[in-house]
């Protein structure tokens, strides 16, 4: 009796299924670019938070005999005029820098996305309310509304945040709200309601996720503008 050799396994039972999340994670190696930049970001937010340690210099310590003294192996970028490090002021002064960004983006990037999202899922009269109200934001100046708030709170670098915060999360509002309008009506979401899902998760499992691209683009915007500001 003659064996008969197994037959070979069809494609479509040896092919792995990838998640979402590693597709996404290969695509991104892909791109060289992309992954310079991310790189050289990860470099400076590294330096910013591990300062401290390697600046050999106080940045608040005055030398004033030695001040404005040129580049040298003791101070690698020079004195200023008091005789303060050059080189531990520019490292300390990026951790505030990067603190403020990333504090701006977050308050501004959660308060925005969260009225874009209602706004453009419920719409209606709760849309129109919304809409309005970040008119009269956008009716104003925003750096001469950033530092009317600013001064109205006091002098402070949480309520300088706080102002920036106030004048920028109206972006991010008509941002995520465009998108949803969008996606509201999509396939995935008639969906998702016709077996029953309730609202928030279809808020925050389906439509959340579809924004986020949008959002950290404009969020990488923002955080060099808040930086400047």
């Amino acid at each position: 009796m003659q064996a008969t050799a197994p037959a070979p396994a069809s494609p479509l039972q040896t092919r792995r299924i990838q998640s979402p999340n590693r597709l996404m994670l290969r695509r991104f190696a892909k791109e060289k670019t992309a992954v310079f930049g991310l790189a050289v970001i990860v470099f400076f937010a590294l330096v910013a938070v591990f300062a401290p340690l390697l600046t050999p210099y106080d940045p608040l310590a005055q030398d004033i005999p030695n001040g404005l003294a040129p580049p040298s192996a003791e101070h690698w970028l020079g004195t200023d005029k008091l005789g303060r490090d050059i080189f531990s002021r520019m490292l300390y002064g990026a951790r505030i820098s990067l603190g403020a960004g990333l504090g701006v983006v977050l308050m501004a990037g959660l308060v925005g996305t969260s009225v874009g999202i209602v706004a453009g899922y419920v719409g209606g009269w709760l849309d129109e309310a919304l809409m309005r109200i970040t008119d009269i934001f956008f009716a104003f100046p925003s750096l001469i509304l950033a530092m009317a708030i600013a001064g109205a709170l006091g002098p402070s670098l949480q309520n300088a945040l706080i102002a920036v915060s106030v004048v920028t999360w109206p972006v991010y509002a008509r941002l995520i709200r465009g998108q949803v309008i969008v996606l509201r009506d999509r396939e995935f979401v008639q969906a998702a309601r016709a077996v029953g899902v309730g609202h928030t998760q279809i808020l925050f499992r389906h439509l959340f996720p579809n924004t986020l691209s949008p959002l950290l683009v404009q969020a990488s915007f923002e955080m060099g503008t808040v930086i400047l500001a």
